[in-house]
């Protein structure tokens, strides 16, 4: 699957193409014992290294910029981790690459659970469907609550101090272009999340959702993420939407998105 697009999103924030590197190594990680600045591939001067030689990710709280499609390095670069799980996961909801399966709790309804041992750093999955306005991305969050009693439209807020400065707006319901839906609008919403969501640019400026560990889960575990990851404490809205993590530290409701 990819990220499909609302036509009410500008055409160039889609097709404005992000510049590639010429770095004549396989990996731009190789030979990084050197500064970064002096290192002349400017994929890693915008975001600085970004994963290990395993493909972990290193920091989560900065957005990333992978190398792309018009980088001279091969795509088995170590700074290509988002693309590597897009192409495995191509045309399908769930391949050899997923680290988690698809389950039916009591009470919860389907979600994700570890297939596996997890890293912390590690790509689980990326939050896939249609990017859609602001506006509509409200009209969808109600029409579905009505059809559903719950609803697939992530909504990322970024914030410049207590200034809101950007949206990302994923409807996850929308199928693909093969009629299918991702997985990841499965993921339960826990006040101790085990995910973090961050934000990858590789060719576009709208970036992908990406949701990596931050720390280590054992197989078997449910995967959840925070609702409202990424906004300050201060910003942060209950719904009357009961929460049912049952973590130690739980809001007793579910964040409010919009």
């Amino acid at each position: 699957m990819e990220l499909t697009y609302h036509e009410d999103i500008p055409l160039d924030l889609i097709s404005d193409q992000i510049a590639g590197c010429h770095c004549k190594a396989v990996c731009c990680l190789l030979g990084q014992a050197t500064p970064i600045l002096e290192s002349g591939c400017p994929c890693l001067h915008r975001s600085g290294v970004s994963y290990t030689d395993e493909g972990l990710l290193l920091e989560f709280h900065s957005p990333v910029f992978e190398c792309n499609s018009t980088c001279s390095c091969a795509f088995t670069c170590t700074n290509r981790i988002v693309q590597r799980y897009l192409s495995s996961s191509h045309g399908t909801t769930q391949s050899n690459f997923m680290p988690y399966r698809v389950v039916e709790r009591p009470g919860v309804g389907r979600c994700l659970i570890a297939a596996r041992h997890i890293h912390p750093g590690e790509l689980v999955c990326v939050y896939l469907g249609e990017v859609v306005p602001y506006e509509e991305a409200c009209r969808r969050e109600q029409k579905q609550k009505s059809k559903y009693g719950h609803n697939y439209v992530l909504i990322l807020k970024g914030f410049a101090g207590n200034s809101l400065v950007s949206q990302l707006c994923i409807d996850g319901d929308a199928p693909g272009p093969d009629g299918s839906k991702s997985d990841s609008r499965l993921v339960n919403h826990s006040c101790d999340p085990n995910l973090t969501i961050v934000l990858v640019h590789v060719d576009s400026v709208i970036p992908y959702a990406a949701l990596f560990a931050h720390r280590p889960i054992p197989r078997d575990s449910e995967l959840t993420y925070n609702y409202a990851d990424c906004v300050p404490d201060a910003h942060i809205e209950l719904s009357t939407v009961p929460c049912r993590c049952s973590a130690l530290n739980c809001r007793g409701y579910l964040p409010r998105t919009l």
